[in-house]
């Protein structure tokens, strides 16, 4: 059994700062890869001196990777919506990208888009009654009687 003053326990305690420590490197440094991306972006964008859909679609994703970051160094924790977001956009540029290319694979692409958007749904709607969100409108409900 582990005491609060035990070695074990002070092990535990650092060990845990440090990677919450190495997590906020890491959250930073996908930030800034994401910042510079969309700075390549922008620099190809003036560089062909035009503006593709698929550019602007790769901004909105970096865009997004720098959201989902900043989410988690707030909550420190990132909603499973936000990665469906980014795959319903990585999705998208990828249909504009193959232009006019097979109808089978714009099939299976739209199909992803279709389910993942179900998915976000879904997971939207039952985070409506979740135990916890149940609980607080009780207790708003409690609280205003």
């Amino acid at each position: 059994m582990h005491t609060p003053d035990s070695p074990d326990s002070r092990l535990d305690r650092g060990l845990s700062a440090l990677f919450i420590y190495i997590e906020k490197l890491v959250l930073v440094i996908v930030g800034g890869l994401a910042l510079i991306g969309i700075g390549q972006s922008i620099w190809g964008i003036f560089q062909i001196r035009e503006i593709r859909l698929a550019d602007l679609l790769m901004i909105f994703i970096f865009i997004e990777i720098m959201a989902m970051a900043n989410v988690y160094f707030l909550r420190r924790s990132v909603p499973f919506t936000y990665p469906m977001f980014i795959a319903v956009t990585a999705l998208s540029r990828l249909i504009v990208l193959q232009g006019k290319g097979s109808s089978q694979g714009l099939l299976y692409e739209s199909s992803a888009i279709l389910i993942i958007s179900l998915a976000i749904l879904i997971i939207r709607f039952s985070q409506q009654f979740s135990t916890d969100t149940l609980q607080r409108r009780e207790a708003q409900e409690d609280h205003h009687e």
